[in-house]
């Protein structure tokens, strides 16, 4: 062993785990293995009971392998067997590396003996890619079943306690088997692949250091590790798809003679690599209820989209199931606009990726417009349809399980209902209040004293907490936004009364214009039909997605701050903005060129209030000449 203990030796709680094993497998010496499988059946079922976290993992993990479809009325079953299964397996696993050999000929089974065996003599090495499945501790129990071979070892994961560490490698290789810890390097497993022998490599577990592939229809990290040794071995290599099955209580069968024969041409990593999962693949569907799916195999990480490690003609290939973002928006829809950049950029991140918006309902018409980024949106307040119903509806529920939530609300009630879709990655702000509560695993601070803008703060959240520097968001305008030219004023803001300019100002700037035209939001029409008729100048009433289809890159817009300027520079619209609570350094608009933003830098500048205190806004301050210049 080539591990190193502290120079304080093993504490307490290492020492005592140590010993209770060492108890535990004194009493499994005694006890026959029929008895134990029947142990771990009933101990699986109090697994099952009491771990509503360990459910919610299979159920996901069931979904991907079986059929994204599956409802709970079949699903549930299947997660019960899966767990007293999996719970029975793990609990004999202690008992196979110490049954006597006759215990050995009773319990285990071994399927293609022979052909195995053939496969690492002579200078040749079988590379055998093992899932996690039934009782894999088999495997290196069946050592003395090949005396022809010289060498047979298995990759493994060292214990964090170093004394049971040193007992379970004991054990393992009891009956000559080589144990390789993958924390002391691949020298010696290179060493075996050009010297021949059997070597067995655990491959479906997640590794974020991998590549990043499908893995039943789902892209996720994999290891690479057998392609890396089947090029060692310099065409004296065969690769295997080798797997345990439980059979009957406390009997299994370890199957040794699936072969993975590589098409012509293949010889890259990543290719080589994505045979291999499907060979794992086909053994684990044969009997999907052995699999450990206990583990969180399709988990995401902050760094979900790593750079460089997707071969996007193998996911186009292989890959079914997408890579399933949330993303709740703000609720307020000043703050929600800008983020069409975040938005861009998440889609962009990785081929699969499929972005799903939860948004208050007088958003979600807008965000139905951009469908070459988003996917679908539902809403938060609807009364007749809670968010859960939603998320179960079957246009959503299909695609399969998702991955990551970005919560940009501060809803506690949606939160709690999203809980149902765990487990997934969620991610936010530090400020927002539910994060402890619900345990953001990724966060970040949107305050500094470096000041920036508030869509750098979301930027900042996305690119370096996960690792997508090498990702540019695109700020490019509404590609589908009118041609036609025409200018506008939009003197009505969402933000309040103190975002205002004098009407008699307004009056001045139209003049001077010539031909102008208001544009408002219904809620405004009432008072807003009362200025156009008093200004002279025409009306244009528009819902939040109609916009697009009246302003766009030749147009122009004098508007006070608020929602209008921020949906208008999504079109690609030049936009003079007259900013009263906010500051412009802080609230620019995030799309397009070419826009303007004017104060009256007053010592109460910006308050960030909706009703002004004062005798008169700090508005009233500009002038027209200031508003006309360019």
């Amino acid at each position: 062993m080539k591990d190193e203990e502290s120079a304080t030796g093993p504490n307490l709680g290492q020492r005592l785990g140590a010993l209770g094993y060492r108890f535990m497998n004194f009493l499994l010496r005694l006890t026959d293995v029929r008895l134990v499988a029947l142990f771990g059946r009933c101990l699986g079922y109090l697994v099952w009971a009491g771990s509503p976290s360990r459910r919610r993992i299979v159920a996901r993990n069931m979904r991907i392998i079986v059929d994204p479809k599956l409802r709970p009325d079949k699903l549930n079953s299947m997660v019960r067997r899966n767990i007293v299964r999996t719970t029975m397996n793990l609990v004999c696993s202690l008992k196979t590396g110490i049954m006597t050999d006759r215990e050995m000929e009773r319990a285990i089974q071994v399927v293609g003996h022979d052909e195995f065996e053939a496969a690492g003599c002579d200078g040749r090495t079988a590379i055998c890619a093992v899932p996690h499945a039934g009782n894999w501790e088999i495997l290196a129990r069946t050592r003395p079943l090949f005396p022809k071979v010289e060498h047979y070892g298995c990759m493994y994961r060292r214990l964090t306690n170093p004394l049971l560490e040193k007992i379970v490698y004991a054990t393992r290789t009891h009956y000559g088997c080589e144990m390789f810890s993958k924390e002391d390097g691949l020298r010696a497993v290179f060493k075996l692949a050009r010297s021949g022998g059997l070597l067995g490599v655990l491959s479906d577990q997640f590794t974020q250091e991998g590549l990043f592939m499908p893995y039943f229809g789902k892209v996720t990290g994999v290891t690479p590790l057998p392609a890396l040794i089947y090029k060692r071995c310099k065409g004296r290599g065969q690769l295997y798809s080798v797997y345990t099955r439980n059979v009957a209580l406390g009997k299994w069968e370890a199957i040794m003679n699936r072969t993975i024969d590589l098409p012509e041409g293949c010889v890259e990593v990543d290719e080589i690599t994505m045979q291999v999962n499907l060979a794992i693949e086909k053994c684990q569907k044969e009997n999907i209820i052995d699999g450990f799916w206990m583990h969180h195999r399709w988990k995401s990480t902050p760094a979900f989209a790593p750079e460089k490690v997707f071969n996007e003609e193998l996911i186009k290939k292989y890959a079914t199931l997408p890579f399933r973002i949330i993303f709740c928006m703000p609720e307020q829809f000043e703050e929600a606009a800008i983020l069409l950049p975040v938005l861009r950029l998440l889609k962009s991140s990785r081929i699969d990726a499929q972005l799903t918006v939860l948004c208050p309902t007088e958003q979600k018409a807008w965000w139905q417009q951009f469908t070459d980024t988003v996917t679908h949106v539902l809403t938060t307040d609807d009364s007749a349809r809670r968010v859960s119903a939603q998320f179960a509806a079957d246009e959503i529920y299909n695609d399969g399980p998702f991955d990551i939530l970005f919560m940009f609300s501060e809803n506690r009630k949606v939160m709690q209902e999203l809980q149902g879709l765990m487990p997934m990655l969620v991610s936010g702000f530090a400020e927002n209040p539910l994060r402890r509560k619900y345990r953001f695993k990724v966060r970040y601070s949107s305050t500094s004293t470096t000041p920036r803008t508030r869509l750098n703060d979301y930027l900042n959240n996305i690119r370096p907490i996960h690792r997508l520097k090498h990702c540019e968001p695109n700020m490019q305008p509404h590609p589908g936004a009118t041609e036609q030219a025409g200018t506008f004023i939009a003197p009505f803001s969402t933000l309040g009364s103190a975002d205002s300019w004098p009407q008699e100002n307004w009056a001045e700037l139209v003049r001077r214009m010539g031909k102008v035209s208001l544009l408002a939001l219904p809620a405004d029409a009432e008072q807003a039909e009362k200025m156009a008729k008093e200004l002279g100048c025409e009306l244009c009433l528009c819902r939040p997605e109609e916009i697009a289809g009246k302003l766009g890159p030749n147009s122009e817009l004098y508007a006070v701050d608020g929602l209008l300027p921020t949906l208008a520079a999504v079109t690609g619209c030049r936009c003079t903005v007259l900013m009263a609570s906010r500051s412009a350094e802080r609230y620019p608009l995030a799309i397009g060129t070419g826009h303007r933003y004017i104060s009256n830098h007053t010592p109460c500048h910006p308050c960030y209030r909706s009703n002004c205190d004062q005798s008169a806004p700090c508005t009233a301050g500009v002038s027209v000449e200031e508003m006309l210049q360019k």
